[in-house]
């Protein structure tokens, strides 16, 4: 079985259409639109595997381009089970650009359909390829609610704890005294027996993150997610000495080297990898480097394929539940009780709608071997 061919398409969809409930934004900016980048490939005896990534709103285009022009080529004539060897060789290829950024994320969209593509010649759904170390896991409910005024962001958490969820996310990154407010409303809204994680989105330095921390224990905080930059692991390591809080980081890292200083110092209890940024390959790398240094990985959004993957390995603490693209999917994934279980079917079964993207595409091609 060998790659045949490989589409790429490029969407840019306005908040409209997968949020419609109101303004999304983080500390640092307010998402208006998001791009997709689809990568499928289809090998020579008509087995389909898709993979995708997407931005916030800019980007897209070079993600694209790279994927036409440089990785797509290279898949033609491959056979999807050295997909690990395609990823060390893409990131070996593209080294001279940088194997962070664009040429990460395309690499993954493209190590994603490869993985899907040998679940489904197999029959099996992804998880179940890799090898079952659960059938299911805690799922947690997130939300990117910044814009939302402290009572709406209480009733918000409030509805997830009311659907059954066990923990929830916030985000913080208000002044002092309103973020310590909105952390107490939902901590009372939820009540004592519900985790409460915080998400600052790169939000503050030590001194002014250590302030808040401080603050913020009395409400018995889970973890407190990406204060600094990714860069600042003097940051993180200096922070995590200072509070029993456990500091959570890692979506923005996008390779697995990127994660090792972290670990080597202790910067971070929780490392959150990103298959969006990592592919499923570099992202298994993570989560066997982590459980190498005793600790949990809980994955960054996207629950539909990371279901499979925290599934998929002894490690996984929990599931990110942020239904951002449900509206989009054939299919959405379904969290029972606080609980998610991936789908049965053959391969991730991340589909995305057809009918709700084509009117959105800003390009298309295919490429086919000789």
């Amino acid at each position: 079985m060998t790659v045949a061919a490989c589409r790429i398409a490029h969407y840019r969809l306005p908040r409209e259409v997968w949020w419609p409930e109101g303004p999304i934004g983080a500390s640092a900016y307010e998402i208006l639109d998001v791009e997709l980048v689809t990568c499928e490939v289809e090998t020579d005896d008509g087995v389909i595997g898709s993979g995708f990534t997407y931005t916030v709103g800019r980007g897209g285009s070079a993600v694209r381009a790279l994927l036409e022009d440089v990785i797509a080529p290279e898949l033609m004539g491959r056979e999807p089970r050295d997909v690990e060897a395609i990823w060390h060789e893409l990131r070996t290829k593209l080294h001279f650009v940088g194997l962070g950024g664009v040429a990460a994320v395309a690499i993954a969209a493209a190590d994603i359909a490869l993985w899907d593509a040998l679940a489904v010649a197999a029959g099996l759904p992804l998880y179940r390829y890799l090898g079952v170390h659960r059938a299911s896991l805690p799922a947690y409910a997130s939300a990117v609610n910044l814009a939302l005024s402290t009572g709406e962001v209480a009733e918000q958490m409030a509805g997830y704890r009311g659907r059954g969820f066990r923990a929830v996310k916030m985000k913080v990154g208000k002044p002092f005294r309103e973020d310590v407010e909105r952390v107490r409303a939902v901590r009372e809204a939820i009540g004592d027996d519900c985790e409460l994680y915080l998400d600052a989105n790169m939000a503050w330095d030590v001194a002014e993150a250590a302030r808040r921390l401080r603050a913020f224990e009395r409400y018995d905080v889970g973890w407190l997610e990406e204060p600094f930059p990714p860069h600042d692991v003097d940051g993180y390591a200096t922070l995590q000495r200072l509070t029993a809080t456990p500091l959570a980081a890692g979506e923005t890292l996008f390779t697995p080297d990127e994660f090792t200083p972290y670990f080597r110092r202790s910067a971070i209890r929780v490392p959150q990898p990103d298959v969006i940024r990592l592919g499923v390959t570099g992202w298994r790398r993570v989560a066997a480097a982590a459980l190498g240094a005793g600790l949990p990985v809980a994955p960054h959004f996207i629950p539909e394929i990371h279901v499979h993957l925290a599934c998929a390995v002894p490690n996984a603490l929990n599931l990110e539940y942020l239904p951002i693209f449900e509206r989009l999917l054939e299919r959405p994934l379904e969290v029972r009780d606080g609980r998610a279980a991936p789908p049965e079917s053959p391969g991730h079964g991340m589909r995305f709608s057809a009918q709700t993207l084509v009117p959105y595409r800003q390009g298309e091609r295919e490429v086919r071997g000789r």
